[in-house]
């Protein structure tokens, strides 16, 4: 079984459908259903996994019109990613624009890295940053990783397999609150020379609406792609 580069699929961004024993992913060829081994990514579920993530999608850009600040460049950060998954998993009979792989590694590449910058311009400013915004640079690099056009590295991958069926049990269990209380540096209280009393903290990211179902999908569909394509390589 092998996994081409992005150039390989006339299709560039989709899962394309099944074809002499073959399929497409992201933009990667894979061999299907050879050797009795089981295709754990038909593609009727690539079609459910599809509309869950424009589900997935449509609720966080509910969540971007009704916040602010950084929680509104928080979730924009998962449409973005939302955005990406539909791609990922939309067979080729359904998706019509024929994104190249490349332009969706640059994207999340590019904001992974944005938020790498902002983080340590914050600490050098020595303000308090929460930590779901690293959280948030490492699942952008990851969705780079899955769009790259180079083969997977199994150690890798399944580490990122494991990193996101964490992350959707906390998300699940609502622990993820409790996350978004955390700081990666600074935050606190401080007293000045002149007795003045500072308190600073990171500002929550975490809206009032109730995100244990729709990050729950999120993160478990990252997890059971990343799965996939490593098992089908």
């Amino acid at each position: 079984m092998s996994m081409g580069g992005a150039g390989s699929s006339a299709n560039g961004s989709s899962m394309g459908a099944m074809h002499h024993g073959s399929m497409s992913v992201g933009g990667m060829s894979m061999s299907t259903g050879m050797h009795g081994t089981t295709n754990i990514l038909p593609s009727w579920l690539a079609v459910v996994w599809t509309l869950v993530f424009i589900a997935v999608l449509v609720i966080h850009a509910r969540h971007v019109a009704d916040s602010e600040g950084q929680r509104r460049v928080w979730h924009s950060g998962h449409v973005l990613m939302a955005l990406g998954m539909a791609f990922m998993y939309a067979p080729a009979s359904i998706d019509y624009f024929n994104i190249p792989s490349g332009f969706w590694q640059l994207i999340f590449a590019n904001a992974s890295l944005a938020i790498v910058a902002w983080i340590l311009y914050e600490a050098f400013a020595r303000r308090a940053v929460n930590v779901l915004w690293l959280v948030m640079a490492i699942d952008l690099g990851a969705m780079a990783y899955m769009w790259s056009p180079a083969g997977f590295q199994a150690p890798l991958t399944w580490l990122l397999v494991a990193y996101f069926v964490a992350q959707s049990l906390l998300w699940v269990t609502d622990r993820m609150r409790d996350v978004d209380h955390m700081t990666l540096w600074g935050g606190g209280m401080s007293v000045s020379p002149g007795g003045e009393v500072a308190i600073s903290a990171a500002e929550p990211l975490v809206c009032f609406r109730d995100l244990r179902l729709s990050m729950f999908a999120m993160t478990l569909g990252m997890a059971y792609m990343f799965a996939a394509m490593q098992l089908l390589m």
